[in-house]
């Protein structure tokens, strides 16, 4: 009898799911990825007996795990590899935890207060991507409702998208001080789950070639200006630097 394979359900565009994502693919895990519709995910959530609605969540033999955090973790013990995320260091999961309050919420506010409110054609696609053609077909018909509902629920707008701009600032002012000594990881000598969250939360921003989605994100025109600002910065090298080496 084979063993079930845990099923990943994720949204393309989302950072966090990448992040869940990226852990299972470096540590070898054996999964099934499955994106999900906008709506569907609180649907599919629901009748797994998630705890919440939110991707990425991860479905075994009756068990959910939910949250990008602990899928890392779970994906840790599943892994067959000796091969291990989590170094002996507090700090680690200390920047994790920042990047996923922090950043991760505000680089998605950031960049939906514009995309989405001002911009949306630019967003289905990669919401649609993978998506079979009838899902395809029925997010296109109720995309309207969808964007809707989306703005409502994550509160995006032009003062809101501000907020969030100088909110991402500062905390990639953080990333660049740490790098500032010349470190090639975050937290120690050895690529651990602190890299692969701030670069998969930065990615949407940085953009790295390496990425399964965001090579094809087309930013909207205000945030492409701010951008062009941001380029320079410490942290976009190495975030890229950190895709070419590891993702």
């Amino acid at each position: 009898m084979h063993p079930t394979k845990p099923v990943l359900y994720i949204f393309a565009i989302s950072h966090f799911c990448e992040k869940a994502r990226w852990a299972l693919d470096w540590l070898e895990v054996d999964y099934e990825l499955r994106h999900v519709a906008p709506g569907e995910h609180r649907e599919i959530a629901r009748r797994l007996g998630a705890p919440h609605t939110s991707v990425p969540y991860l479905s075994l033999d009756g068990q959910v795990i939910q949250g990008s955090a602990d899928i890392v973790s779970w994906a840790e013990k599943a892994s067959p590899t000796n091969r291990s995320l989590t170094p002996n260091d507090d700090t680690c999961e200390e920047i994790e935890k920042r990047i996923d309050d922090i950043a991760g919420v505000h680089v998605r506010r950031f960049y939906y207060s514009e995309a989405l409110v001002d911009h949306p054609s630019t967003v289905r696609p990669i919401f649609t991507r993978d998506l079979p053609w009838l899902k395809k077909l029925t997010i296109g018909l109720a995309w309207g409702k969808i964007r809707k509902i989306m703005i409502s629920r994550m509160d995006l707008g032009a003062s809101q998208g501000e907020e969030s701009k100088g909110i991402v600032d500062k905390e990639l002012t953080w990333i660049d001080d740490l790098l500032e000594d010349g470190r090639s990881y975050l937290a120690g000598d050895e690529f651990s789950r602190a890299d692969i969250a701030v670069a998969s939360i930065l990615a949407p921003l940085a953009v790295p070639p390496e990425h399964p989605v965001y090579y094809r994100l087309q930013h909207p025109p205000r945030l492409t200006q701010e951008l062009s600002h941001w380029e320079g910065r410490p942290s976009f090298r190495w975030v890229r630097e950190i895709y070419a080496k590891h993702r």
